[in-house]
C-alpha cells in the first residue's frame, strides 16, 4: 500500500468523508458513522457543499456537548464521590466509571443523529437509510484533495492532550521545586490552582500542607496533611499533623496527641523516635523532670544496642539540657561532651523532626 492509498483509508474513516457516490446515487453519513442515508439522485455540489457544513456544525455540537458531560461527570460524580468509589470492590468501580458515561455518549450520539436526520428530511429530501460503507473506488479526487488540504482538528486535540497531560505531570514537580527554593507563597499558589483542578491529588495536599507550615498556617497546614492522609488511603502523615500541632495547640492537648501515635505504633524502633520527639516537646515547654526520664529510658536502650530510629547524639544533648535545668551540672556536663563526641559539627534544636518535606 503506498502513502496516497493509506492516505485514502484515513480519508474514509475520518468525519471529513461525509458522502460518496454510488450508481448514480449520493450516500450521506450519519453522526453515527455507521448510519448511512442513500438519496436516488445524484445531489448537485451546492448541496453537497451546505450538507458538508451543517454536517460540521453537528459534529462540534457533538464534541462539545460529549466534552461538557465528561466534565461534569468528572466534577460532579467522580470527584465528590472518589472516596465511596474507592471503597467499593474493583469490578463495581470499572462498572460505575464506564458505564455510566458510555450510556450518556450513546444518547447523546442518538439525540444529535436524531437532530441531523430531520436535518436532512427537510431540507435536502426524502432517503433511504442503509449503512455508511464508502470504499475507495467511490472517493471522489476533489473531496479528498480537499481533504488534504484541510487543518486537522485532531492535531489540535492532540496538542491539548499533550500540554494537560504535561501540566498534569509536571506541576507537582514545580511545587515541590518552590518549596524546595523556600518560595512558600508560590507554591501555595500554585498547589491551590492545580487542586482546583484535581482536588484528590494526595502529594499536592501535602505539598501544599508543607508550604503552609512554613508560612505559620498551621491549622490549615493540619487539614491539608490530613486530606493527604484521606485521598492516599494512608496514615502516612500523622507524624506530620502532630508535628504541626507543636506549633500551637495547647501543651496538654498535645500531649494527648503523641500519646495516641505512639499507642498507635508498632515498630518499635520508630515507637521510640515518637518518644524521642515527645521527649524534646516536654523540655522545650520546660517541663524537665518528665522529659529527662523518657530520654533516660531511651538513652539505656541504645547503649543496651536496641534498635533506635532517633538521634542518639539529639537526645543526649537535651538529656543534657534537662539535667542542667533540674541543677545535675555535672550530668549535664557528661551529656554535651557525649553528644558533641558523636556529632561534632552539629547544631541541635528542641523544634520538632518530625515533619518532612513530601
Amino acid at each position: 500500500m503506498d502513502i496516497n492509498e493509506y492516505r485514502k483509508q484515513l480519508f474514509l474513516k475520518s468525519q471529513y468523508c461525509t458522502y460518496y457516490k454510488v450508481n448514480n446515487n449520493t450516500v450521506l453519513a450519519g453522526i453515527l458513522r455507521n448510519n448511512g442515508y442513500r438519496y436516488a439522485v445524484s445531489l448537485p455540489e451546492e448541496k453537497l457543499k451546505e450538507v458538508n457544513q451543517v454536517y460540521r456544525r453537528f459534529t462540534t455540537l457533538l464534541n462539545s456537548v460529549v466534552a461538557v458531560e465528561l466534565i461534569l461527570y468528572i466534577y460532579l460524580v467522580i470527584f465528590p464521590y472518589y472516596l465511596e468509589f474507592m471503597n467499593l470492590p474493583f469490578f463495581v468501580v470499572v462498572m460505575l466509571l464506564s458505564l455510566i458515561p458510555l450510556v450518556a455518549l450513546y444518547l447523546t450520539y442518538i439525540v444529535i443523529n436524531s437532530l441531523y436526520e430531520n436535518y436532512l428530511a427537510r431540507y435536502v429530501g426524502t432517503f433511504q437509510r442503509m449503512k455508511f460503507q464508502p470504499k475507495v473506488k467511490y472517493i471522489e479526487e476533489e473531496a479528498f484533495q480537499k481533504y488534504l488540504k484541510t487543518p486537522r482538528k485532531s492535531v489540535y486535540i492532540l496538542v491539548l492532550l499533550i500540554l494537560i497531560f504535561f501540566s498534569y505531570v509536571l506541576t507537582p514537580l514545580m511545587i515541590n521545586s518552590l518549596n524546595n527554593n523556600k518560595k512558600f507563597n508560590s507554591g501555595l499558589r500554585l498547589a491551590n490552582g492545580y487542586l482546583t483542578f484535581m482536588p484528590v491529588a494526595s502529594n499536592v495536599y501535602a505539598q501544599r500542607a508543607y508550604a503552609k507550615f512554613n508560612l505559620k498556617q498551621y491549622k490549615d497546614a493540619v487539614e491539608d496533611y490530613e486530606k493527604a492522609n484521606k485521598y492516599s488511603f494512608s496514615e502516612d502523615f500523622n507524624t506530620d499533623i502532630v508535628g504541626v500541632k507543636t506549633y500551637y495547640l495547647p501543651y496538654d492537648q498535645v500531649l494527648n496527641a503523641f500519646d495516641e501515635l505512639i499507642a498507635q505504633e508498632k515498630e518499635k524502633p520508630y515507637k521510640y523516635y515518637l518518644m524521642s520527639e515527645k521527649a524534646a516537646y516536654q523540655l522545650k515547654n520546660k517541663d524537665y523532670k518528665k522529659a529527662y526520664n523518657t530520654f533516660n529510658y531511651l538513652i539505656n536502650l541504645y547503649e543496651k544496642g536496641t534498635k533506635v530510629f532517633f538521634s542518639p547524639s539529639l537526645v543526649y544533648n537535651n538529656r543534657a539540657i534537662a539535667r542542667k535545668n533540674l541543677g545535675d551540672d555535672v550530668g549535664a556536663k557528661a551529656d554535651f561532651t557525649a553528644s558533641k563526641k558523636m556529632c561534632p559539627d552539629c547544631t541541635f534544636s528542641l523544634n520538632t523532626t518530625m515533619i518532612i518535606k513530601p
